[in-house]
């Protein structure tokens, strides 16, 4: 990689937990320099309670800003100035620019795969979504979706509790019908077969969850003929393997992460990538380049 490192050059920190190895910001340098951006991103691991020591050294070093892995996405929030509504709401930020001293935050885990998935299919406009997990990235996910066009999302949660509340804070600030209900064997096979799109976006199938698996995944044979399945979680996963058995088309997501890299560098500095970045991605992860 090459760096930039002069008096002019903007610096941004991944904030991370302890354990964490700091990956993500070779990613992000890699798309600086294909960008040509003067900058340059640091990884620094913080402990939970000690977020404040990197809001404050932000704003009095004016730094570009930060981005945040787990587990800080939540905890961030007390200590930003400003903070996108529906990404407060679902209490999710991974963003967070310095607006000339005051810090704005936000959660781009739901543009990256809504971009992603425009990408392979075009206008979103009208479809049926079933969204599979209601954290904070299925919400963010789902409020994406929203902004463009679906025109019924189903969220379904084995704690049926936060699927009715994603559901709520939909209906909070979209038109979009909706539907939740639990993991269930007859809510998954009902809500399957009137699906366009189904988006798994749970840690399930996550390296990081490697002994969790689902209870039931029959209801993939269900979906519709045409209908695209999605997940979060790369470079393979049970839904993805269910779903390419079952006749259909996938995405990973690492085409998420990628595209949640043009919504960053667009966020932080103004600047935009093309696709062609993506090949810069995939050198950086599986070459070694970084």
């Amino acid at each position: 990689m090459r760096v930039k490192y002069n008096l002019k050059t903007r610096v941004t920190f991944q904030v991370t937990g302890p354990e964490d190895r700091g990956a993500a910001c070779m990613l992000h340098n890699s798309m600086y320099d294909f960008a040509n951006l003067n900058a340059v991103d640091l990884h620094i691991a913080v402990e939970k309670g000690r977020l404040k020591d990197v809001a404050d050294a932000v704003k009095n070093l004016k730094l570009a800003g930060f981005y945040l892995g787990m587990p800080h996405k939540s905890d961030i929030i007390e200590f930003l100035d400003e903070v996108d509504p529906v990404s407060r709401d679902f209490n999710c930020v991974n963003t967070v620019v310095n607006r000339n001293g005051r810090l704005y935050g936000t959660g781009l885990d739901g543009i990256g795969m809504g971009m992603a998935l425009e990408d392979k299919l075009g206008s979103l406009c009208g479809k049926k979504v079933l969204i599979i997990g209601a954290g904070a990235v299925g919400g963010l996910i789902a409020a994406d979706l929203c902004k463009r066009g679906v025109s019924f999302i189903s969220i379904a949660n084995r704690t049926e509790e936060k699927a009715e509340k994603v559901a709520d804070i939909l209906s909070r600030y979209y038109c979009t019908e909706t539907s939740y209900g639990p993991l269930s064997e007859k809510y998954l096979d009902e809500q399957s077969r009137n699906t366009d799109l189904l988006v798994q976006c749970s840690a399930i199938g996550n390296a990081s969850h490697p002994d969790e698996s689902f209870d039931y995944l029959g209801y993939i044979e269900n979906l519709p003929e045409g209908c695209f399945a999605a997940d979060v979680n790369y470079p393979d996963t049970d839904v993805l393997r269910a779903a390419r058995a079952a006749g259909h088309k996938t995405l990973s997501g690492e085409s998420m992460m990628y595209y949640q890299q043009i919504a960053a560098v667009r966020e932080m500095f103004g600047a935009e990538l093309s696709k062609e970045c993506f090949n810069e991605g995939f050198r950086c992860i599986y070459g070694g380049r970084c």
